[in-house]
């Protein structure tokens, strides 16, 4: 007791000593031998300060506090099972509420981490700017990237839990189908094009239709259309040109018939480039609606009514798939 006071006033050195739990020595559970309750960490709290130097552990404070604040069920990832002994003869030993204590599997998303220890040192060296940087998966994150929590709630209900193992790893493409599944059925559509290029329509004047109607939710008329104002010149995404046929395509390319979304039916009909060789403007003739149905079906916006936008993009976290935790 004289030792442990000494510990509380601060006169041992970080690591000089500890506070251990006396249990069994010859246990075959390496967590029921003499785990640590306290050690010296001059460190200051964010909440208490520099008021105490001595902090209980994980190992001694988890039974504690889940029992005085009446948890009924508390739930650990599997590599915290060996822990399940010592938490349960602590209670034991101090004759207080016990609550159950199911392990199950944890969960890995793909190109990411969700270690609050990982995650920490990505923040403090530079890699990401802080806990809601949209590109990780916190529930900041996750919420400044536009994820609504019945998005969340949903992907984490139909990937259920088990106790197949920790490195289980779900990919985050399941995350986005609940994202994507829950947006075609709220998010109002409009038309955006974040590489473009400016396509002209030559013969403009035999254009019947200058005024479109777009579906706010497609393909369902009935809850809302938007009136698009199409202009002599628009710009597409330049991924919908090319300059030589290629298999499969079905942008604007030689000989190839296009719609452009709830407009006219066109076909390419030069190519304008500088000086430099790039490509500065299409030009593009309107055709009637051809009898065969056309695959190629491009969005757009018109130059004359379109406004700058800024978009954020982002991308997975790290390009390798496989990173446990």
């Amino acid at each position: 007791m004289r030792n442990f006071l000494k510990m509380k006033q601060g006169r041992f050195a970080e690591g000089h000593c500890t506070l251990r739990v006396k249990m069994d020595m010859q246990h075959d559970n390496p967590c029921m031998r003499d785990f640590v309750a306290y050690r010296v960490r001059y460190t200051a709290h964010p909440h208490s300060g520099d008021a105490w130097c001595i902090y209980p552990t994980y190992d001694f404070t988890h039974c504690l506090v889940d029992s005085l604040e009446n948890i009924t069920h508390s739930l650990c990832t599997l590599e915290f099972e060996i822990r399940r002994e010592s938490y349960y003869q602590l209670l034991k030993d101090l004759d207080v509420y016990q609550p159950y204590v199911w392990e199950y599997s944890r969960l890995n998303i793909s190109n990411t981490v969700l270690s609050k220890r990982k995650i920490e040192a990505l923040i403090n060296t530079g890699f990401v700017t802080g806990w809601d940087d949209p590109r990780l998966h916190t529930i900041q994150g996750l919420r400044r990237r536009g994820y609504t929590s019945s998005m969340i709630n949903k992907f984490c209900a139909k990937i259920g839990v088990s106790r197949a193992g920790n490195e289980n790893i779900t990919s985050y493409k399941k995350l986005e189908f609940y994202a994507r599944e829950e947006l075609n059925a709220s998010a109002p559509r409009t038309f955006a094009v974040l590489d473009p290029i400016e396509l002209e329509i030559v013969n403009f004047d035999e254009v019947a239709e200058k005024r479109i109607e777009a579906c706010i939710f497609p393909p369902d008329k009935t809850k809302g259309v938007n009136m698009l104002n199409i202009s002599s010149s628009v710009f597409v995404d330049r991924d919908d040109f090319s300059e030589v046929e290629k298999k499969s395509f079905f942008g604007i390319m030689p000989g190839q018939v296009v719609c452009l979304r709830y407009g006219p039916f066109v076909v390419l009909e030069e190519v304008i480039k500088g000086a430099d060789g790039s490509i500065s403007k299409v030009k593009v003739r309107a055709v009637p609606i051809p009898e065969k149905k056309v695959k190629g079906v491009i969005h757009w916006v018109s130059k004359d009514n379109s406004v700058p936008a800024i978009i954020n993009q982002y991308s997975v976290l790290f390009n390798h798939e496989n990173v446990l935790e």
